[in-house]
This record gives C-alpha cells, sequence and structure tokens, in this order.
C-alpha cells in the first residue's frame, strides 16, 4: 500500500500535491510543489515521500519530514502532507498512513510526530484527536525565503 517514491511517479505525484492545494484553497504554485518533489527525488536526507496505491494505482502520497525539537528530547518529524484522492476517502487510508508513519518515523529515531491540519478541517482534526494526536496552544507561523 506504501512505497517510496520513485522518479516515474514524478508527474502523478505533482498533480496529487496540486489537487491537495486546490482542496484547501492554497495556491502554493506549481514550481514550488515541482521543485520540492525533485529535491525529494535528488534524495534529500531530511525527507520520505511514498505514494498510496490500491490495486496497482496511486491513489494518495504521504510526506514525512524529518527535524530536531529540545523540547520532545531530540528527533521530531513532522507528518508533512497526507493526500488520498476523494474516491477513496471513509475507508480508513488516512488512519494506516498515520500508522504507517509513526512506524517509520520510530525506525528514523523519532521521539515525537506532530503535524498540521487545516482549522476548517474538522473530519480530520477528528481523526487525529481519535489517534492521540492533542492541540496545542500555540499558532503556526511561517515565512517563505
Amino acid at each position: 500500500m506504501f512505497r517510496l517514491i520513485k522518479e516515474s511517479d514524478r508527474k502523478n505525484v505533482i498533480s496529487l500535491a496540486s489537487a491537495y492545494y486546490r482542496e484547501d484553497n492554497n495556491h502554493y504554485g506549481q514550481p514550488r510543489i515541482t521543485a520540492a518533489i525533485d529535491a525529494v527525488l535528488g534524495g534529500d536526507p531530511l525527507v520520505r515521500l511514498w505514494v498510496i496505491e490500491s490495486n496497482q494505482a496511486t491513489i494518495g502520497y504521504l510526506c514525512v519530514c524529518l527535524g530536531f525539537a529540545l523540547e520532545a528530547g531530540g528527533r521530531e518529524f513532522c507528518i508533512d502532507e497526507i493526500y488520498v484522492l476523494p474516491a477513496y476517502r471513509g475507508q480508513g487510508i488516512g488512519r494506516k498512513a498515520i500508522a504507517f508513519a509513526e512506524q517509520e518515523s520510530r525506525k528514523l529515531g523519532a521521539a515525537r510526530v506532530f503535524l498540521e491540519v487545516e482549522t476548517k478541517n474538522d473530519k480530520a482534526q477528528d481523526l487525529y484527536q481519535k489517534l492521540g494526536f492533542e492541540a496545542h496552544p500555540r499558532v503556526l507561523m511561517s515565512k517563505f525565503l
């Protein structure tokens, strides 16, 4: 069901990421998506990206980014993105993706995993809370360089 991305997946994963961003009304742009996928395929050591398959068809992807935090006691990994095509949602694939991400993060020495979710995505928030994720009284802030 999960396998590391290959060069032959490039176009399909870029298309899936674009669909994901459109659904969330984010406008990151094709050049940014393409650069990120190319970095993954180029062997960036701080990221793992798996395609999600069902019956040999790509139905989504999962991206985990590796990091470090003093408060976590060392390595912490961000479940950066999980995307499943709408036709495959509600079948437990997101739950399996989270479990897989946790398993792979443990193998890589993570003390903690975290994720972010759109404030309007109540369904995903409910799932993540059921899986043991907690909201923090912090505001996520970022700046593109």
